[in-house]
């Protein structure tokens, strides 16, 4: 139970300067990468923020690389990686991926998952706001060849014209991939970061204008006067609403993202084995047979198109599913000493900010802390970022070795 802690320990020792590496490598080509947009979008918004998709490509990339690094010394994942080696007739290699297949599968199905989880916490604002800074140095405002906002991207015949084109060539790409050149697999790496970037830019940048919409619906200001007369009746129901309210939001910001970077583990993880033997069976019912003989009632040409979409689609969330049914068979305690050891570790970033103060002691604000600030905050991340991916490697580790396990007694009672 307790092995997920020690295995973090083992990874530090063994893995500790290749995570560190990646990790300033990553950092430094999103930095640059932000620094070349702001460069361009000075004098037009919408190509600084088609090259933003590439900065947080180089994060993603730092991060996979390193989830990387570790798999070689997690036991669960080598057990498996050997077991599915040894399935393959070792005389033909037909149907088993490259490395560099496998390196570009992990990257075009990391995209979209990882592009959420940089949306929902904030960090594509973070990426966004240091872009738009930077942006603005570059604009001669006396010039006049500038345009009103280095963010002014919007809801238009442009901006969906350009999310539905690089959707569509990240399809035809994957689809005619056996008849293109390499190259162009990185291409539809780009094409698929500049789609979704760009979707989630313009959901969070209308986010605000649709809660107000949806605050002014007259159903939710039914249910806020039936709250209000409800509270009004009995004072208590009001504590306990704001009560549960308050636990909902603590909690899940406690266990969704420890949760969400172990599901990250088992996108890289699964799409890494050569014979990926994770999987999500659809049980069949009478609707799911029933949608399947109507499927097959389609004209020919229709249902081909269908399946391309639908695989294509399903392709992107099926080793999400899969991460997460791994994640729920590995058992409650487990888990939530993984989140409990996540959240000491989150919390040591501050912990070591207010210790390094305390060290340096006390120094001008203007000539000093706001100089230096960033300084000491990159440093603490460096420090920690990398014990946070063996933390996720090492929780992962231990759910494929509970998986490992649970098959051994199943064969034992089949047998």
């Amino acid at each position: 139970m307790f092995s997920i802690l020690s295995r973090t320990l083992r990874l530090v020792a063994a893995r500790w300067p290749q995570l560190l590496a990646w990790y300033l490598a990553g950092w430094l080509a999103r930095y640059l990468l932000i620094e070349v947009a702001a460069f361009f979008g000075a004098t037009s918004a919408l190509v600084g923020l088609l090259l933003m998709p590439l900065a947080i490509l180089a994060r993603l990339g730092s991060y996979i690389a390193m989830f990387l690094t570790l798999r070689s010394a997690l036991p669960g994942f080598v057990s498996i990686e050997v077991k599915g080696e040894d399935a393959v007739d070792r005389t033909t290699t037909t149907g088993v991926p490259s490395p560099r297949q496998r390196l570009y599968d992990i990257l075009l199905v990391s995209i979209l998952p990882f592009f959420a989880f940089y949306a929902a916490w904030q960090l594509l604002a973070d990426d966004t706001r240091q872009y738009a800074q930077a942006a603005l140095k570059n604009i001669n405002f006396f010039e006049g060849t500038h345009t009103n906002s280095v963010l002014s991207i919007e809801v238009s015949p442009y901006s969906i014209g350009a999310i539905l084109v690089a959707f569509a060539g990240r399809f035809l790409i994957k689809r005619y991939s056996s008849r293109l050149p390499r190259w162009t697999n990185l291409v539809a790496v780009y094409l698929e970061a500049v789609w979704v970037y760009l979707t989630l830019f313009l959901i969070t940048s209308y986010q605000k204008e649709f809660q107000t919409w949806l605050s002014d619906r007259q159903a939710m200001r039914s249910l806020d006067e039936l709250r209000q007369g409800l509270i009004g009746f009995f004072t208590p129901i009001g504590w306990i609403y704001d009560g549960a309210q308050q636990l909902v939001n603590e909690v899940g910001g406690l266990v969704l993202l420890p949760i969400a970077w172990l599901t990250l583990a088992g996108i890289v993880y699964g799409r890494a084995l050569a014979s990926p033997r994770l999987g999500l069976r659809v049980p069949d019912n009478r609707l799911y047979t029933g949608a399947r003989a109507r499927f097959a009632r389609l004209p020919p040409a229709l249902s081909t198109r269908l399946k391309d979409l639908g695989s294509d689609w399903a392709g992107r969330w099926r080793p999400f599913a899969d991460a997460l049914l791994l994640i729920w068979r590995a058992g409650v305690v487990p888990m939530g000493i993984f989140i409990l050891a996540y959240t000491v570790l989150r919390a040591s970033n501050t912990w070591l900010d207010f210790a390094a103060v305390r060290v340096i002691g006390p120094h001008d604000l203007s000539s000093w802390w706001m100089n230096f600030d960033q300084i000491l905050s990159f440093v603490v991340d460096v420090i920690v970022e990398p014990l946070r991916l063996c933390l996720v490697a090492a929780a992962y580790n231990f759910c494929l070795v509970r998986l490992e396990k649970r098959r051994e007694v199943a064969a034992r009672v089949t047998a």
